[in-house]
């Protein structure tokens, strides 16, 4: 796959088949250079009300001997008033996905042009290119023929400044498309052991440091809480350390939940859609995406990626209801559902992520269904604690597309967790199930601004313009790139 820049007209290029962006009504479309016969189509299929333009419909012009010498595809822009790079970003996604059903070798089409600059587009575009054009290879005996056209960004003003938005776009969609490959994968293809491993390849891929914690370490640190979370699996947790050093005054830790399959433990889980708990991975997963292309960026700030690694299973060495574990920290979790783990092997990551004195904490995590119940698949939750922080969450995940959404913190939530035999519960029940898991975790942050970010809507869904199958998204991996680029 080639993403090239071309100052010519969109019809002048050799593409195989040539897209326009129509706004909705036609107001304000492009119709400079397009050859009368597609003018003449689309007017036609617009007076019928066949199309209007609306975000991401489309209407396709088949070549017609003497007459339509060329394949077009007509795409919908939506409103030119609301038109955002965003809006870009899944455009060129839905692209992407056409092209390969019309298995064309390489596709044409003009940045659409708004209150964005022609960086940000080319940016928007080449990102959702990518993200649209992945598919996860699979297990199949014979492979599966994947068919991915080249583009051709065409009308293109500046073309220095439009490259850095491809250089750009293509690093971070790719690191984005790792995550996503990492949460296909099945547990018994990627166990804690092997999720370790592909960070210490990452790390030598992309240039950032990597310190695998084992089981043996663990207990040196006294992290009971992740052992415990992983005891009753015949693969042991890890805690791995990445570190991307940029030689500045400020450092962002970034955390994220690697449960590379939750049965539940003891506290099992209902046998329907419980394949999908390989996906439970993903929060740490985005942290490792993240590092790829932070590392390939090159953010003028320190960053720390931690991932809390371990499968939750049942068996006779398993951690129970009722047992006490110790954090890093010293503090104490009671298990009162032990599939509640999450935040259980989190409190070992951020605590030690805390011992290390960054100046934020960002941790994310796939850690309740009740998101699920609040936002559905539309946006990620945020718990915080601080106010600045949050801003600056919601403002990364803005800029690239993310919605992030924030929870209170109430100081009547506290009391849910408090726990007769230790400092804390892992389970306090239903009510504000969100807000207290995050809260739960923040108890370990050792004060430092914190932002909880929960992916369980997120982190899967059902196929879209940036999703060409049901499954992982790699959600907040373009969040957190842009955020370390925006606290640098």
């Amino acid at each position: 796959m080639k993403v090239q820049l071309k100052v010519d007209d969109r019809f002048k290029v050799p593409a195989e088949l040539v897209a326009v962006g129509v706004y909705e009504n036609e107001n304000g479309t492009d119709r400079e250079h397009m050859p009368e016969a597609y003018q003449t189509l689309l007017s036609d299929a617009m007076a019928r009300g066949e199309f209007e333009g609306k975000l991401l419909q489309t209407l396709t012009a088949l070549p017609v001997p003497g007459v339509l010498t060329r394949r077009v595809v007509f795409i919908g822009l939506g409103k030119q008033s609301e038109l955002t790079a965003n809006v870009v970003r899944k455009v060129f996604g839905q692209l992407a996905q056409i092209s390969e059903k019309m298995k064309v070798q390489s596709v044409a089409a003009a940045l659409p042009q708004g209150s964005f600059s022609e960086k940000d587009a080319a940016l928007a575009a080449t990102e959702g290119w990518v993200l649209g054009s992945w598919k996860f290879a699979g297990y199949h005996q014979e492979p599966v023929d994947r068919h991915v056209a080249d583009l051709y960004l065409t009308n293109i003003g500046h073309v220095e400044s439009a490259q850095e938005g491809v250089d750009v776009g293509l690093v971070v969609a790719n690191a984005q498309n790792y995550t996503r490959d990492l949460g296909f994968r099945p547990s018994n293809k990627l166990y804690p052991e092997l999720l370790a491993e592909e960070a210490v390849d990452a790390g030598r891929r992309h240039g950032f440091s990597v310190e695998v914690f084992d089981e043996m370490r663990l207990k040196e640190l006294g992290m009971e809480a992740l052992l415990g979370v992983g005891q009753g699996s015949v693969y042991p947790p890890r805690l791995v350390l990445m570190r991307y050093d940029a030689h500045a005054d400020k450092t962002l830790a970034l955390v994220g939940k690697g449960i590379t399959f939750d049965s539940g433990g003891i506290s099992l889980k209902p046998s329907a859609g419980m394949e999908e708990m390989k996906y439970d991975m993903l929060g740490a997963a985005a942290v490792l995406g993240a590092m790829c292309a932070i590392a390939e960026t090159k953010p003028s700030v320190n960053v720390i990626g931690l991932m809390a690694i371990a499968q939750n299973m049942p068996s006779g060495s398993a951690y129970k209801p009722g047992d006490v574990v110790r954090a890093f920290n010293g503090k104490t979790i009671e298990i009162t559902n032990t599939d509640a783990e999450g935040r259980v092997a989190l409190s070992d990551a951020v605590s030690y992520a805390a011992h290390l004195r960054p100046n934020w904490i960002v941790e994310t995590s796939t850690l309740t269904g009740a998101v699920l119940v609040v936002l559905g698949h539309e946006a990620t939750g945020l718990v915080a604690d601080d106010d600045k922080l949050a801003e600056q969450v919601i403002e990364a995940g803005d800029r690239v597309g993310e919605r992030i959404w924030r929870l209170p913190i109430y100081p009547e939530y506290k009391e849910l967790y408090k726990s007769k035999v230790a400092d804390i519960k892992n389970s306090p029940g239903r009510d504000a199930g969100t807000i207290t898991g995050g809260m739960i975790i923040r108890e370990f942050a050792g004060g430092i601004p914190f932002a909880h970010l929960d992916i369980a809507g997120t982190a899967w869904t059902k196929e879209g313009p940036l999703n060409a199958v049901d499954g992982a998204t790699g959600v907040m991996v373009r969040t957190f790139v842009e955020l370390a680029h925006m606290l640098a």
